[in-house]
């Protein structure tokens, strides 16, 4: 019977790849990701990685870095060459680490909605607001995913892997409260609909390519859980409160658990097993599908803060994996 596991979602801190490969490879051997490091600089956060990526298939998405943020260049220049050589160094600490890996490993990239609102067109407005523009980015960011996708398989042959689709701002998207460059009023909302037909050509690629996915909403789960259930996710994150948890669990999908701060370990491994028990699901037969990973802000900060998360991480893992003590303490 399998066991619930303990990963995280990419974000790390410092700016060592060779350090962060080290921790994620000791730390969470059954669920691999590709770590993420912001505090290197422009290229090295989870929008310009997204960027360099996507600059790779289409040099119309070439970005540069201005005083508001992200800003289409459609020329390369050095900061996708910047994006480009740390995903690389982030691809090679990894391989070293974590040689003949085979178990589950996830790799973050920004989805459409969420790139286009962080990144502006030459005239200084987000490119949220061009929906051709949007669809665009998701044809593309498809084919630079499936690139990305066969490099990883050629570096883990037997990994499961796992695509995570980043989209804090889709629930923004759709209720039409993304603000204009001017702070003064906010982009027309986009239908639900369309934002999955933003996210179909991920959905297809996964199909097709056999491996996992999954959208990270970070709020507002509710308003896609069930397109995408219809759609085939096979991975879904933040289940913790939603009304659908059932559902996903009856289907066999892959959740993410985020635990939460002001519990103990104990108290966090007690609240996943009841939310899942009190559906009527065996915690040991439900087990395997789950992966357990701190709060984003939590794994961020300072390897300190870090350290500490992972190892909450780790023990509310433990705990799950033996229902006994769990419940016998």
């Amino acid at each position: 019977m399998s066991n619930a596991r303990a990963s995280a979602l990419g974000v790390l801190p410092g700016i060592s790849a060779q350090e962060a490969a080290q921790v994620v490879a000791g730390e969470f051997s059954d669920a691999l990701f590709l770590p993420v490091l912001p505090e290197r600089g422009p290229g090295a956060d989870p929008v310009g990685r997204t960027a360099g990526l996507l600059s790779s298939v289409s040099s119309d998405f070439s970005t540069t870095v201005v005083p508001s943020g992200w800003q289409i260049s459609r020329t390369p220049g050095i900061d996708m060459q910047r994006a480009h050589d740390f995903l690389r160094q982030d691809q090679d600490a990894i391989e070293e680490h974590a040689h003949g890996f085979s178990q589950r490993f996830t790799c973050t990239v920004v989805g459409p909605i969420s790139w286009c609102a962080k990144v502006e067109s030459a005239a200084g407005e987000s490119l949220i607001r061009d929906l051709g523009a949007v669809s665009e980015v998701s044809l593309v960011l498809a084919e630079a995913v499936r690139a990305h996708v066969h490099l990883v398989q050629r570096i883990f042959p037997n990994a499961q892997l796992t695509i995570a689709l980043e989209e804090p701002y889709a629930a923004a998207a759709c209720a039409g409260t993304i603000p204009t460059a001017s702070g003064l009023n906010s982009y027309v909302n986009i239908d639900r609909a369309r934002i999955l037909e933003f996210w179909d050509p991920l959905i297809t690629l996964a199909k097709d390519l056999s491996i996992g996915f999954g959208v990270s909403l970070g709020v507002d789960n509710e308003l896609f859980i069930e397109p995408l259930l219809n759609a085939g996710a096979n991975t879904y994150f933040d289940m913790a409160e939603s009304n659908w948890l059932g559902d996903v669990i009856d289907k066999k999908r892959t959740t993410y658990w985020a635990i939460k701060p002001g519990l103990t370990v104990r108290e966090n491994a007690l609240d996943i097993a009841h939310r899942i028990t009190s559906l009527g699901f065996s915690l040991s037969e439900t087990a395997g599908s789950l992966i357990v990973v701190p709060q984003t802000a939590s794994v961020s900060r300072d390897w300190v803060s870090a350290r500490s998360a992972i190892s909450a991480v780790r023990e509310v893992v433990d705990l799950l994996n033996d229902e006994d003590r769990l419940l016998g303490e």
